[in-house]
């Protein structure tokens, strides 16, 4: 008995050994992978559940670099900063704020200056502007140089063209001072006690920049002799009742203009045998109280009534606004400028 079992044991280890060897199972143990425990974290060595798992992709890592990177490998050098100003900014002249006047800039100081050093018919102080182009002189105040009133009447407007003819000048000439006030440093008054000044006016042509044509308005006063004497120059075009023109002393004139109602006003004098220009008109209105022909263009034989109260005006180099380096057209000076 102990032998059977001894034989049947043997013939079933045999029948398992060789079902295992067949050919539809080929594994192996040396196909199963090396996994490489190098890179194991232990309890020890963890400091950060946080810290990303270095999975031996460097690709990854190369990408995640670049995408961070704005340095000076950025070929195209865009931040993604915009340079554009907002269309209410103007740009701030480059250096503008490093107390050194360069160029484009008018003044680069954060001190304050008095206005009389820029013009010296206005008192206070200023500062210079924000972006360093100019001074701030609406911080200064104004000394008035002179002031006038004006009442003239013609119902003769006589053409600026033959008034050289003595004749035809004494139809059109009134024996009256239309201009009246007072001037000057020392304050002069005009016009002077029995000077014998007469007033007039006159239309003569107006040529604008692209050579269109129109009339123009001058209503002026002479003394008999010597200076000095006055001028009211009205923006070229036609010109109706109720019209307010506005004293003006920088504008230039152009046929538009006559939209803007502008007059200019100048005292003129005489120095060294040459007509000069002592005062220009800063502010101020001319009144047109009545006209014919009514809102049309003015020539030979019409007439004009005009008055203006409280005209204020100035030596042409101490306008208020100005500043010494901003000058006054020469078209609105139209003369030279006299010694004071």
């Amino acid at each position: 008995m102990k032998k059977f079992w001894l034989v049947t044991l043997f013939l079933s280890l045999f029948f398992v050994v060789s079902c295992g060897s067949g050919e539809t199972d080929t594994e192996e143990l040396s196909d199963i992978p090396d996994w490489d425990y190098s890179n194991a974290v232990t309890d020890e060595d963890s400091t950060d559940s946080s810290a990303p798992i270095d999975n031996g992709n460097t690709d990854a890592a190369d990408a995640a670099d670049s995408s961070a990177d704005t340095g000076d490998n950025n070929p195209s050098g865009d931040t993604g900063v915009s340079d554009e100003f907002p269309d209410d900014e103007e740009p701030v002249p480059q250096g503008c704020g490093n107390e050194t006047v360069e160029y484009g800039e008018r003044c680069d100081s954060a001190a304050p200056i008095t206005c009389s050093n820029l013009n010296s018919n206005m008192t206070g102080a200023t500062k210079c502007l924000a972006d360093c182009t100019a001074f701030d002189m609406s911080t200064c105040d104004k000394k008035i140089w002179g002031a006038l009133n004006v009442r003239f009447s013609t119902k003769f407007i006589m053409d600026n063209a033959k008034i050289g003819d003595s004749g035809y000048f004494a139809q059109g000439t009134l024996p009256y001072s239309a201009f009246n006030g007072l001037y000057g440093d020392k304050t002069k008054f005009f016009p002077q006690s029995g000077d014998g000044s007469v007033s007039f006016a006159v239309t003569d042509n107006y040529t604008g920049t692209l050579g269109a044509r129109k009339r123009q308005l001058f209503v002026k006063q002479n003394p008999v002799s010597g200076y000095p004497r006055h001028e009211l120059e009205f923006a070229p075009g036609t010109i109706k009742s109720g019209d307010e023109y506005r004293i003006n002393a920088v504008s230039i004139f152009d046929l538009v203009d006559n939209l803007l109602k502008l007059v200019r006003y100048r005292l003129i004098d005489r120095q060294n045998g040459t007509e000069c220009i002592m005062g220009i008109g800063y502010s101020g209105s001319v009144f047109i109280t009545s006209v014919y022909p009514e809102n049309a263009d003015l020539y030979e034989g019409g007439s004009v009534e005009i008055v203006a109260n409280n005209v204020d005006f100035y030596y042409p180099t101490e306008v208020p606004g100005l500043d010494e380096e901003t000058t006054i057209p020469e078209e609105v000076l139209k003369y030279p400028l006299c010694s004071k």
